[in-house]
């Protein structure tokens, strides 16, 4: 978990969708050795590069 910003990181997986297991999971056939630390706002949304990586109190 980000001490800053309480987002937690996750751990990326590519699965292989044509072999379902009979759970319902996807066979995975590569991951991220550790997780990756998550972007706490959208880059593609205009204005998120001036939004703050902590939290705010709303003061509506």
């Amino acid at each position: 978990m980000d001490q800053t910003n309480d987002n937690l990181y996750k751990p990326v997986m590519i699965g292989e969708v044509e072999e379902v297991e009979e759970n319902g999971q996807f066979n995975v056939v590569w991951q991220t050795e550790q997780p990756v630390r998550t972007q706490p706002w959208s880059p593609y949304l205009p204005g998120s590069d001036k939004k703050p990586d902590h939290p705010v109190k709303s003061t509506q």
